[in-house]
This record gives structure tokens, C-alpha cells and sequence, in this order.
């Protein structure tokens, strides 16, 4: 049977229920040895490892290379996004359904951050910084630096919430040593905020710390906000690279709002602009542009919705939701708003209106579970979903909706819920699914709430140097190569738009050349 070893996070306050990040790992990508990772294809009789597409050509290799774990065979196994579907409960107040077992912990842990990651090219703006992913398509996140000592650390992107805090050195806990830590005694600008500590319940265990302010550079420049320094983290995030959460969301936090302290501040204006790789299309070009727009990385004009008044009053990212379409048909929905949350991997939506699309799916069968359905369909399905927001219909690819998970087997990655007693009606999640296929931008300037989506520019070629086969370096100073790893070591009547995409996606430069850096990012972490 098969070990959960990720969830799905839905941030719960202790004084009220607020939006939060979404990931999670379904139950089809984690093979019998407990090894699990958002594949596009497991094949079993690899033991973990997964062959992943590359213009027609398969290459086989780990994606998902986490630090060594102890597996306790007494554990119980249980349903991974039983216990997913939990943790979004948490966010709507309502209990969790599932309880996760811990596992052993690690006698030979390798202390600091050492997951492989995907690293960016430079930004091409002012005021931007590249997007590092984990995955591949799983998590996208940004490098900061902290305190006086500019610590370097990953922070999860999180538009679903205001939280934002990262582990600290005192937190001694598996999970945290795994991860980069943030030392408030060796920072001199550290100013703690005696009356606050926070809590933050992920249903299967807690983030507790310290609340402070400190300096923070990110894209270039340096704000002084306030945010939480864990001591206590849960369990299960031993499973996600980042080392934190920037929250992103205008509502109430327990940590501290970036977005309104940047903005009282006069340091940045409260605008953020999205753009996320898809892992096959090449080169990393993932880039956040914070207080702007970065015309280079959009193609065409922005269309923007504005943030419905229920939702604008929370500060939450959310807007009306005009139409699902499959192959020209409408799917008739009762959910009529969508939360736009970069801190969700899949795509979400109460189990009526995820049937109703479904219906126009020729050959999709109904899979019921537990806590959640999803959807098998035919591995040949090529057709895009069609979803309008501010009177324009953006694409959803097939390759990024469909999953294959065996040989002969596919699953979608739009889920509906069933455990959600607390889920507010009429809501979709669009999580990463939807938003690697266009240039996002949230907008809380001039004491609006809007988000504006643009068709997203090509992605670039991977460059060299002369005749020397060197390759370009990120913002980091890393090497970049389509798809590559590496050790984070601390640094109505619509218009239609048609994502650009780039023939032969990640087999530019060789598949050879992708499978050696590859299997370089897995070796780090082997024995």
C-alpha cells in the first residue's frame, strides 16, 4: 500500500479561518517504497523513478530526490489527499478529517537545505527575482535574505494568504533541520515583538514561533517587515523545499502583512506580477516582479477582473469565475468565483461542478474517494479547458491537466472535494495548473484589489559560451539547462487566448544533456 509522505497545507488561524497555500501530492505518484513526487508518469518498475516526456523521447530518472528517510513499517497507511482535503478544512474552520502517522526520524539527516531545485535564469527587470521551482511544476518559490547576515532562504509564493514567517535555528525538529534556518541572535537588526507569538494549525501538526521585524531583500531591494521565526514546524513539511511562506494575501495575518507594510512604508507599491515556468518548456524563466510589471515576459494586453467587494473587504485574492469550456460546450456551474492561489499546485472545485465538466469529456470515468474525486480519462485526450475570467477565455493545455500515471492509465488534475462541511459554496481553487499558463498580476494599488492575466511570452533558448559548452548562470550564479536541478544550498462571448509554447519543450539541448543533470541533482542526495 502505498505511505503518504507530502500534504496538502491549508492554513488555519487560531482566531479565524484565513486563505492559505494549497500543496499536496496525489495518491498516484508515490510508488510502494514510499517515495513520492509529482510525476508526469510513474512507472513502478523503476522503484520511485519516473519517465518523463521529452518531445516524443522518454527518459527515466528520479525527479523527486528528497533527503534519506527511515520508512516505519508499522505505520498506517492511509489516503494522502484524504489527509489534503483535510488541511483545506483547516482554512474554512472546520475540523480535520484525517490524522497523518509520523515516521521515523533520519539518524543520517544532512543539516541546511538540500532538496534539488530548479533554479532560474537572471530577471529581466528591475525589481524582479527568478522563481525557483520544485517539482517538476510542484512549488514555486523566491530566494530572500534576512537580517543583518542576509541569510539566504527559499520562501514559498502565497497569494492565498497574509501569513508570512520561515524556521528558525531554534526549531530543532526534523523537518527544520532539514531546511535552511533563519538566526534571530546573529541578526542586529532583529527587533522581536514581545507581545506576539504565533500559531498557525495545519491540522496534522502546528507552526509556532516568534514574531518580529527585520530586513528583507528580495528582487533587489530591501523592506523591513514583520514575520514569524518558527520554533516549532509540522512534521510533513519535511517533504516541501522552501524554508518559509510570503504571504501575499491583503487579510488578516498572525505573522504580519508584507503587502500592507511595504505599502505604509512607502518601499514598494502592492503589485506583484507572476510568471511561472512549466518545467518541459525548457530553461527556467520563472520570474516575480514585485511593485510592477515586467512588459518582457507577457505578449498582448492585460485584461484585469476586479476582486469582488465581499472578497476586497477579507483582502482576498478572489474574482468571478465567467465559464469552464471543453472542446466549444459550457459546462454549467453553481461555483461563480475563483481564489487565485499560487501556493496551489492542482485545481479545485466542489465534486457538482467538477462532474459538470467532466460531462464534456468524451471516455472520463468518475473515481470516487474517501475524501475527494477525481477523473480517469483516455491518455489521448489533447483538448484544452477553456476558463473566462474579465471576458476572456484562457487556455488549460492537456499536458497540463492530464497525468499518466501508468502505462495505460491517466488521471486529471482538477479534483473535487467531498470532506469540506466548512467549504464556502461557490468557490474554485486555480492553483499552478492554471497560472503556469499565463502572466499573473495582483493588484492592491490605490486601494483597489484586481488580478490581470496576459498571454506569457516565449520562453528563451538555453545559452553557451563560445565553444567552451558553458552554460548560462541564474541570479544565483548557478548553471541553468532545461530542466535542471540543484542542491539549494541557501541562497459569455470571450476572446480567446492560446498559451505560446516551445516545440520540443525540455529536449532543447539534448536529452542526454538533460538526463546527466538530472541524474548529477539525484546523486547529491543518494547514499
Amino acid at each position: 500500500m502505498l505511505r503518504p509522505t507530502s500534504f496538502l497545507t491549508k492554513l488555519a488561524l487560531w482566531v479565524a479561518a484565513a486563505n492559505a497555500f494549497v500543496v499536496f501530492i496525489p495518491d498516484d505518484q508515490c510508488d510502494p517504497t514510499g517515495h513520492c513526487g509529482p510525476f508526469t508518469k510513474t512507472t513502478r518498475k523503476h522503484g520511485g523513478h519516473s519517465a518523463r516526456s521529452n518531445g516524443g523521447e522518454v527518459v527515466t530518472f528520479p525527479l523527486v530526490a528528497r533527503p534519506r528517510q527511515v520508512l516505519d513499517d508499522e505505520s498506517e497507511p492511509f489516503d494522502r489527499v484524504a489527509v489534503a482535503i483535510a488541511r483545506v478544512a483547516q482554512k474554512f474552520g472546520g475540523p480535520p478529517a484525517v490524522r497523518a502517522r509520523s515516521q521515523k526520524d533520519d539518524k543520517n539527516y544532512v543539516p541546511g537545505n538540500q532538496y534539488p531545485i530548479s533554479h532560474p535564469i537572471k530577471p529581466t527587470s528591475e525589481g524582479s527575482t527568478g522563481i525557483y521551482q520544485y517539482g517538476p511544476d510542484f512549488s514555486y518559490f523566491i530566494r530572500v535574505e534576512l537580517g543583518s547576515q542576509k541569510t539566504p532562504l527559499y520562501m514559498l509564493l502565497d497569494t492565498g494568504a497574509g501569513n508570512t514567517w520561515v524556521m528558525g535555528t531554534d526549531c530543532t525538529e526534523y523537518a527544520c533541520r532539514l531546511h535552511d534556518r533563519f538566526d534571530t541572535a546573529t541578526s542586529t537588526s532583529w527587533k522581536p515583538n514581545q507581545a506576539d507569538d504565533f500559531f498557525i494549525n495545519y491540522g496534522t501538526g502546528n507552526v509556532t514561533g516568534v514574531v518580529g521585524w527585520d530586513n528583507m531583500v528580495l528582487a533587489g531591494k530591501t523592506v523591513n517587515v514583520q514575520f514569524g521565526v518558527a520554533n516549532h514546524t509540522a512534521e510533513e513539511l519535511r517533504h516541501y523545499a522552501f524554508d518559509g511562506i510570503l504571504g501575499l494575501g491583503m487579510g488578516h495575518s498572525v505573522t504580519g502583512s508584507f503587502f500592507k507594510e511595504v505599502r505604509q512604508q512607502n518601499a514598494l507599491k502592492p503589485i506583484v506580477a507572476i510568471s511561472m515556468n512549466r518545467d518541459s518548456d525548457g530553461v527556467n524563466d520563472g520570474q516575480a516582479t514585485f511593485g510592477g510589471i515586467d512588459p518582457a515576459k507577457h505578449v498582448g494586453e492585460i485584461k484585469y477582473a476586479d476582486v469582488t467587494t465581499e472578497h476586497k473587504a477579507k483582502g482576498e485574492w478572489v474574482i468571478p469565475i465567467e465559464g469552464f469550456s471543453f472542446d466549444g460546450k459550457q459546462a454549467k456551474l453553481n461555483s461563480t468565483k475563483a481564489i487565485i492561489d499560487t501556493g496551489t499546485t492542482y485545481i479545485f472545485g466542489s465534486p457538482p461542478d467538477v462532474a459538470e465538466l467532466f460531462k464534456l469529456v468524451p471516455g472520463a470515468k468518475l473515481d470516487e474517494k474517501p475524501a475527494y474525486t477525481e477523473y480517469i480519462v483516455p491518455c489521448d485526450t489533447k483538448t484544452a479547458f477553456k476558463v473566462t475570467f474579465g471576458g476572456v477565455a484562457y487556455e488549460i493545455p492537456a499536458k497540463d491537466w492530464v497525468a499518466q500515471v501508468e502505462d495505460d492509465k491517466c488521471l486529471s488534475r482538477i479534483y473535487g472535494y467531498i470532506e469540506l462541511p466548512s467549504f464556502r459554496p461557490g468557490e474554485w481553487i486555480m492553483g499552478d495548473v492554471f497560472l503556469k499558463n499565463v502572466y499573473s498580476v495582483f493588484d492592491a494599488d490605490n486601494g483597489n484589489m484586481r488580478i490581470g492575466f496576459a498571454n506569457k511570452a516565449a520562453p528563451p533558448k538555453p545559452t553557451s559560451t563560445g565553444n567552451t559548452g558553458a552554460v548560462a548562470t541564474g541570479e544565483d550564479g548557478r548553471p541553468v539547462v532545461p530542466g535542471s536541478t540543484g542542491s539549494a544550498t541557501g541562497e459569455t462571448s470571450a476572446e480567446t487566448v492560446t498559451p505560446k509554447t516551445v516545440s520540443g519543450g525540455s529536449k532543447v539541448g539534448g536529452v542526454a544533456f538533460t538526463l546527466a543533470w538530472a541524474l548529477v541533482a539525484w546523486a547529491m542526495m543518494a547514499v
